[in-house]
């Protein structure tokens, strides 16, 4: 995982939260989109979120 941990409060939890229950539920698109919900996050959070887990894909 990357170690660099976005700034905004909302999506260090939705980051949290999908670590979580990745675990349980490997479905990353579906648990980005569940986190957008329950975290509120904004369009440039998720634009922010969808990147983070692009480059942790890209650093495997």
């Amino acid at each position: 995982m990357t170690t660099i941990m976005p700034g905004e409060k909302n999506l260090r939890n939705a980051i949290a939260w999908i670590e979580e229950c990745r675990r349980d539920n490997p479905e990353l698109h579906k648990l980005m989109a569940q986190a957008s919900t329950k975290f509120d996050l904004t369009p440039p959070e998720e634009l922010a979120l969808e990147r983070f887990y692009r480059e942790e894909a890209e650093s495997r």
